[in-house]
């Protein structure tokens, strides 16, 4: 059957998910003539041309509203296509260009420690991470926080999750530098502990709540935000992740300040464009033109003589007909606003 169905000749091919990429791909490739397919498994010298490749792509990825996941997947591929050829065919001097883009990318995202963008003495990075003297107590917060805050979403709060949290001791013993660092975290959770002392227990479960909700927010994004570490939340039940704030995390943070001050600001201009307007709707369309510009006025206050006593045209007072209505509209708006 197989021999009917697939013809004299089969080939079969197999390997662990490890070899997805390059190897399944390269075997895959030349059956359904990939246009983009590069053997790199058996090329000598396309690495140079294949980081060439992933640059262009990187640049143009970049250049897309900062497309992270691109650009990071880019970078895995480049980096196992590097690791699957026989290095014994690969270059000193392409294995330090692939190496030194890659450290230039890690330091375009923050995520190598203090560098920046425009460090380039040397090649790997550190990463960054949270203060590691500071850990325990940092973990003692964030899952007090977690308990918190799961209880608030469901207006369950009640006085007795309004204990201080636990200062843990040190799990190590700790530099000079080290200790700074979590003196400053015990003063934060101490400030903490205070405002959650301070919380009126006389209040509904429900108003409780929302006091303890924003408490938690602001542990988030303000105490700890400002001491280098993020709490990310996390759908469900699972507990927040205890993040350092990298150069990524703070664009992404000014970006969305941004916005929120612009839409502050537009709504600031509606609620000011709608108040003259209502402040306009003050004057009644019955007194808007009493004025010296006119003598004579008919019951409705439209004017019907000039200043000289001359009779208004019929196009002038066609005009001054449509300001009078406009003016009623504006005016009964402002009489309504009046009664709330």
């Amino acid at each position: 059957m197989a021999v009917d169905k697939l013809g004299d000749r089969i080939d079969i091919h197999s390997g662990g998910i490890d070899l997805s990429f390059p190897h399944h791909d390269n075997e895959i490739a030349p059956v359904l003539e990939d246009p983009d397919f590069v053997d790199v498994a058996n090329s000598k010298h396309d690495l140079a041309g294949e980081l060439e490749k992933k640059k262009q792509e990187t640049y143009e990825a970049l250049c897309d509203s900062f497309d992270t996941p691109t650009v990071m997947d880019k970078i895995s591929r480049l980096i196992t296509a590097y690791n699957t050829v026989d290095q014994s065919n690969v270059s000193l001097a392409t294995t330090r260009s692939i190496a030194a883009w890659v450290t230039e990318m890690v330091n375009l995202f923050g995520l190598n420690g203090v560098a920046t963008p425009e460090t380039t003495t040397s090649i790997g990075w550190s990463g960054v991470d949270v203060p590691e003297g500071s850990k325990p107590l940092l973990i003692s917060l964030s899952h007090r926080r977690d308990s918190l805050r799961r209880k608030a979403k469901t207006d369950a709060v009640v006085t007795d999750d309004l204990t201080p949290i636990s200062i843990p001791p040190p799990s190590q013993a700790l530099s000079e530098a080290q200790t700074r660092t979590r003196t400053t975290f015990i003063e934060v959770l101490e400030n903490i502990n205070r405002d959650l002392g301070h919380l009126d227990t006389t209040k509904s479960a429900k108003d409780l709540s929302k006091d303890v909700l924003r408490l938690c927010d602001r542990i988030r994004n303000v105490d700890l935000w400002d001491n280098d570490v993020y709490l990310e939340d996390r759908e469900g039940n699972k507990p927040a992740l205890i993040r350092p704030v990298t150069r990524e995390l703070r664009a992404t943070k000014e970006q969305e300040q941004a916005r929120e001050r612009k839409r502050q600001e537009d709504k600031e201009k509606r609620d000011k464009e709608a108040a003259a307007k209502a402040e306009k709707g003050r004057l009644s369309h019955t007194e808007m033109f009493r004025s010296p510009d006119f003598s004579a006025w008919d019951d409705d206050g439209l004017p019907t003589r000039d200043k000289d006593g001359e009779e208004v045209t019929k196009s002038r007072r066609k005009k001054l007909q449509k300001d009078w209505d406009r003016q009623k509209k504006l005016h009964e708006a402002w009489m309504e606003g009046q009664k709330k």
